[in-house]
């Protein structure tokens, strides 16, 4: 495991509010099947969630996003959808394409 990964592991520790119980922070899935999570891309303006994980966590995106902070836990908005999705998270406004979106798993306020 990288120095990276090892310190943002002990930084952030698990995500102890996913269904499945708690996983690593790069885990693939949390592999509940009851789990309410959707990508970021299903979210509209002005919406807000919690992010739950980040799909194919041992990979190279899933990586520089966490190195962005989108990480388990985080609060974001979502600002705008298209041309690129751009959200806001913390003081934060980041720009990501599709794909990227994607990846990031996040958590409804009600559910």
């Amino acid at each position: 495991m990288s120095p990276v990964r090892r310190l943002l592991r002990a930084l952030v520790g698990v995500d102890d509010d996913c269904p499945g119980g708690p996983a690593p922070v790069f885990s693939p899935r949390c592999g509940a099947v009851d789990c309410d999570a959707v990508p970021l891309t299903a979210l509209a303006e002005g919406e807000s969630a919690t992010v739950t994980c980040l799909e194919d966590a041992g990979g190279a995106p899933a990586s520089r996003l966490a190195a962005l902070g989108v990480l388990p836990g985080a609060v974001l908005v979502m600002l705008q959808c298209t041309p690129a999705y751009v959200f806001r998270l913390g003081h934060a406004e980041l720009a990501v394409d599709a794909e990227l979106a994607c990846r990031i798993r996040v958590r409804r306020p009600n559910g």
